[in-house]
């Protein structure tokens, strides 16, 4: 799907009912125990990451359905929040019910000076 048509969805900056927007610290607390779902660009993710984020850029939702069951609990990040909300929208309509995200995305992670690992 190429982000054109991704992007003509009438709710794409609306959060969904099933999107709870996490702080870093509680992004902190959660590394272990959820997925992190970086959809920013390949660039941006090698630029820095979470620890433990697998990458899936926005727009390849359907790729996420076929490796992560909808029971997963998923944190999503992007630069600023805009594109994980545009995922998690996405998500949600797939049927997935405990989704999360960076408010702030990576901007806020950044300034609040926490780990970040570089490359793939």
């Amino acid at each position: 799907m190429s982000l054109k048509d991704y992007l003509r969805g009438k709710d794409y900056f609306i959060d969904p009912p099933e999107l709870e927007p996490l702080k870093p610290e509680d992004v902190m607390k959660r590394l272990n125990e959820y997925k992190i779902i970086d959809v920013r660009t390949g660039i941006e993710f090698r630029r820095g990451h979470i620890k433990n984020a697998v990458h899936y850029k926005l727009g390849r939702e359907d790729d996420i359905v076929k490796d992560f069951g909808r029971d997963a609990k998923i944190i999503l990040v992007c630069k600023t929040g805009h594109r994980s909300r545009a995922a998690a929208n996405r998500l949600a309509r797939m049927g997935y019910k405990k989704l999360y995200h960076l408010d702030g995305g990576m901007n806020t992670w950044r300034k609040e000076k926490l780990p970040e690992e570089k490359g793939k």
